[in-house]
């Protein structure tokens, strides 16, 4: 090979482990963190709605979108097997600990629950989506 192939070569393999390196910190970055932000329990304790805050999201520079969920099931630690929700993609204007979220309103119904936002829309999923394994 000569010196000029050698040198292409080698700048070649730089230009791949640098993007493989990009994309792994960008995996690493927006990987989802499943942080639990706000949680309401159901009477008698079976059933819980969590808010959770599943980190920065890909569409977003530098991070300043956070992609929400509501979850509704019984695993009030962690979440994992349930109903979800997707919200909407929204600043952190909230804190660290989400505060906005905690004035919102759940009120559990036989039918299902009724999530009311703290910004007056609701959002209501039948009980059938989150009970008896879905």
């Amino acid at each position: 090979m000569s010196r000029r192939g050698a040198g292409l070569f080698a700048a070649g393999l730089g230009f791949l482990a640098g993007l493989l390196v990009a994309c792994l910190l960008f995996a690493v970055l927006v990987a989802p963190k499943k942080r639990v932000v706000a949680r309401w329990d159901a009477p008698g304790g079976v059933y819980h709605a969590l808010i959770v805050d599943d980190g920065p999201s890909p569409a977003a520079l530098f991070g300043s979108l956070h992609r929400w969920r509501l979850y509704l099931g019984r695993d009030a630690e962690r979440p994992s097997y349930g109903h979800f929700v997707s919200l909407p993609e929204l600043p952190d204007l909230y804190g660290q600990d989400g505060s906005k979220w905690q004035e919102s309103r759940v009120n559990w119904t036989p039918g299902g629950v009724r999530f009311t936002f703290w910004t007056g829309h609701e959002l209501f999923v039948p009980g059938r989506a989150y009970e008896n394994g879905r």
